[in-house]
């Protein structure tokens, strides 16, 4: 027996979406994610997905294939359309990501992203310790005055502790690595948990792990350096896994930035 149309999505469907393609494609990604269609199960027909969204049997077939890309469900001709177990999902898909985020009532996304976001970030630390030169350690100077100019403003300040951590993947020469994180930082930042400091008693803590990860860097202290960031990112993740949100977001932005503590 199909799935009524009207138990797909739990918010009224606009009548003209902008791009119907992606707008399709986001909800069933997120009916997905969050458990209403659970691993095994088939996805309502062509025809009440049709009906369900408004839109041609060729935007659902063209949705139903990306959706397969993404390691959502499966096609079989035939035999309909099967989610498939989340072991199979692509986590570095923004959609999945996004999805995954928001439906993370558990934090155990984010608590993965922020272990493999430790992981990269230390490992490229104690790299740059080792490779940078001067004219690397002048910039991030200048990088650390900047965010110090920002202690005040807490939405500048968020941005410019992007960038601070950026020079140091940069500098690390880990293209691979830093390319995972600017990946996957967008999505995770938007997250009301995940999200870095907004009050100033929390950038004065971020800070100072900040200018302790820089003078450490600045003595080529490999070691130090790596534990410094170490403690600045896990810190502040468990600090703010702590504390309640103080705003409610429905966006995902996978966040790496550095430790916001």
């Amino acid at each position: 027996m199909s799935t009524p149309p009207d138990a797909l999505i739990s918010v009224p469907w606009p009548r003209r979406p902008a791009r119907l393609g992606i707008a399709v494609l986001a909800a069933l990604a997120d009916q997905v994610v969050s458990g209403r269609f659970a691993p095994g199960t088939a996805l309502p027909t062509e025809p009440v997905l049709c009906q369900t969204f408004g839109v041609s049997r060729t935007v659902i077939r063209e949705t139903l294939k990306v959706l397969e890309e993404k390691g959502l469900v499966r096609v079989k001709q035939g035999q309909g359309t099967t989610v498939t177990s989340p072991e199979q999902w692509d986590l570095l898909d923004p959609v999945v990501l996004d999805a995954a985020i928001r439906n993370d009532e558990s934090l155990k996304i984010l608590d993965d992203l922020v272990e493999v976001r430790v992981a990269l970030e230390c490992q490229m630390t104690r790299r740059a310790a080792r490779t940078m030169g001067e004219v690397g350690i002048e910039e991030l100077r200048r990088s650390l005055a900047a965010l110090d100019r920002l202690r005040h403003n807490p939405p500048e300040y968020l941005v410019a502790d992007s960038n601070y951590h950026d020079v140091i993947h940069r500098l690390s020469g880990n293209g691979l690595a830093r390319s995972i994180i600017r990946s996957v930082h967008p999505h995770a930042r938007l997250n009301s948990t995940y999200k870095g400091p907004e009050r100033e008693i929390d950038i004065e803590r971020s800070h100072a792990g900040h200018v302790a990860i820089y003078e450490h860097l600045a003595r080529r202290d490999a070691d130090a350096a790596s534990d410094a960031m170490y403690d600045h990112i896990m810190t502040s993740w468990l600090e703010r896994k702590q504390t309640p949100p103080r705003t409610v977001d429905d966006t995902s932005e996978l966040g790496f930035s550095t430790p916001k503590a």
